[in-house]
């Protein structure tokens, strides 16, 4: 996945042009180098599957959370999150928004959602983190137990992951020596049921399943979180996100925040299993109170 510095600036033009509309005084001409609030990430933070698109090469909606975010704390926004984006791919957007001018020394917020697609499994074709979910579901050609085990080698695939975030949040205070840095865990898929989940398209998952699967993720944040502490910087944040979402997972007693399976629409990347649009909006809201203090 790579974003060239031309589909950067566009992306640049088009978040603060956007944003001017509720927020006319956030004018990036009238700013020295460095807009306001920076958005670098992954699905979660694009987005993904929430209509309408405004990038569809990365999925990246109007309705994500950075979006939601930056109207709410009237901030000028750009946003690179893309679907499928790696922490070495976002160390690439994070080069092409120094380049655009995009980033550095009036930033005053950056926020960052990435990690799991760290995993690639070594096959031919490498599976990744959708694949891995994919194989703990009833539609699995492989045997149940290949659920945990997939699992598990993903986990230990990720565990260099606190370095890499150290690695990128060292960068971004280098381009951004002021910002307050607000690095986000990952809500859990499942809720609390008992026998199966539906998820859409007659793909279910077990009680196991999702217990492996949630436990995956938990385990997955705190390799983030790690990264975080490391850095050592009192200026950037770990903001877990799970607690904010009780209650909202896949099957579970309230309203769902996170998505199903998605039907296809040419897209082979929107595959549901992404906070929806409440729940992007929840996202919005858990950072903004973590900002307040």
């Amino acid at each position: 996945m790579k974003r060239r510095l031309s589909s950067i600036l566009a992306t640049l033009a088009l978040s603060v042009s956007a944003l001017a509309i509720a927020a006319p005084s956030a004018a990036i001409a009238d700013e020295p180098p460095g807009v306001a609030y920076v958005a670098l990430g992954d699905s979660v933070a694009s987005g993904n599957g929430n209509l309408p698109y405004l990038d569809e090469a990365c999925l990246r909606s109007d309705r994500s959370y950075p979006l939601l975010l930056a109207r709410e704390l009237g901030l000028a926004v750009v946003s690179t999150a893309c679907t499928e984006a790696s922490t070495a791919d976002v160390l690439e957007q994070l080069g092409d928004l120094v380049v655009a001018g995009a980033i550095g020394p009036e930033t005053e917020l950056v926020t960052l959602t990435v990690g799991v697609n760290d995993v690639q499994l070594d096959a031919d074709p490498a599976p990744d983190w959708g694949d891995v979910l994919g194989a703990c579901s009833n539609k699995s050609p492989l045997p149940p137990e290949m659920c945990g085990v997939l699992l598990t080698a993903s986990l230990q695939l990720l565990a260099t992951l606190p370095q890499k975030i150290e690695a990128l949040i060292d960068a971004i205070r280098a381009e951004a020596p002021s910002a307050q840095i607000i690095v986000t865990g990952y809500p859990l898929l499942f809720g609390d049921f008992t026998g199966t989940c539906s998820v859409g398209g007659g793909v279910t998952f077990g009680e196991e399943e999702a217990r492996l699967i949630n436990a995956a993720v938990l385990q997955a944040n705190d390799l983030i979180a790690q990264g975080v502490a490391a850095a050592g910087d009192a200026n950037v944040m770990y903001v877990d996100v799970v607690a904010g979402f009780d209650g909202h997972g896949l099957c579970d007693t309230g309203d769902r925040w996170i998505s199903g399976l998605i039907a296809p629409q040419a897209r082979t990347t929107d595959r549901g299993f992404h906070p929806n649009a409440a729940g992007q909006r929840a996202l919005a809201d858990i950072l903004e109170a973590a900002i307040a203090g």
